[in-house]
Formats: C-alpha cells, structure tokens, sequence
C-alpha cells in the first residue's frame, strides 16, 4: 500500500555497555572546563552528569505515576 510506512524502532542500550559519543570541538571545549571546575576527568564527569539526568527522570516518572 502507499504511504503506509513502517517506523523505526530505536534499539535499547545496554547496561554495563560502554558507548562511544563524538563531540564538537566547541562541545569539548565546554566540556572541559565544567569537568575542569569541580576537578574531575571529562569522562567521569560526563557519565556522573548522565546518570545524574537519568535518575531526575526517574523520580519524576515514579511521581507521575503515583
């Protein structure tokens, strides 16, 4: 049939996965200094500042759904 199309369904991630993420230059710079401000490694404080992220969303949804 036309214009039936069918959507993509984005993968989950997998825990305990490490996943590889490009950034600008403009984004790394960025990034550096806010890891540079509270003395941790760019890396570390990316994955603090997701799982920081993530666990808000959680909360939020476990408040939603109560």
């Amino acid at each position: 049939m036309k214009g039936n199309k069918m959507t993509h369904k984005s993968k989950k991630f997998k825990p305990n996965h490490e996943y590889k993420i490009g950034f600008g230059v403009n984004q790394a710079e960025k990034i550096g200094k806010a890891a540079n401000k509270v003395n941790e490694t760019p890396k570390n404080f990316i994955k603090k500042a997701v799982l920081d992220s993530a666990t808000s969303i959680n909360q939020s949804s476990e408040i939603v759904n109560k």
